[in-house]
């Protein structure tokens, strides 16, 4: 499998994993947003390259100052390196709801279990090295997923999403 195609299949298991993590969190109708707290302090990623749960459409990009690969109503998406890429959806208030940030190959430079989901965070690898945990920390009004594919070229996917809460 070539780098590309190894890119491409990541990227579409990614979104994917994140529509579905979009239509678990979009159930039922009449949700409102839970406004965002200060994260608790045992939180290792509550932002991706300054960008947090509640930010404005504008914000977004003043604060990541590149021109998104795509660009809608729904939200962006960047691409920041060969192995680095991320989808930044939005509200119909436009403003950031959730942050799916891929990356394509494991190095170095990839955060880890612990950076993402904070120093605490203990998950024992599959016999392939995959890796999975969700923490929700609903007092700060997100969740925060780390995913680590198994294998010769394991790739990661983190997500930090906005708890959605219904109002009746």
């Amino acid at each position: 499998m070539t780098r590309f195609s190894r890119f491409i299949c990541g990227l579409l298991g990614s979104l994917l994993l994140f529509a579905a993590a979009s239509a678990v969190s979009a159930q039922g109708s009449g949700s409102a947003a839970t406004p965002a707290a200060t994260p608790p302090p045992n939180v290792g990623m509550s932002e991706f390259r300054g960008i947090k749960i509640g930010m404005s459409k504008d914000d977004v990009k003043k604060t990541i100052d590149k021109d998104p690969v795509v660009s809608d109503d729904s939200g962006f998406y960047y691409v920041f390196s060969d192995t680095e890429s991320a989808q930044i959806s939005l509200d119909d208030k436009k403003k950031v709801r959730a942050i799916a940030v891929m990356y394509s190959a494991v190095d170095a430079s990839t955060p880890k279990l612990t950076d993402v989901l904070g120093k605490d965070a203990t998950v024992k690898p599959a016999a392939d090295g995959q890796v999975y945990d969700m923490v929700r920390y609903p007092e700060a009004g997100f969740w925060i997923s780390y995913n680590r594919s198994g294998g010769d070229s394991p790739r990661v996917t983190i997500m930090i999403q906005r708890i959605d809460v219904a109002t009746n």
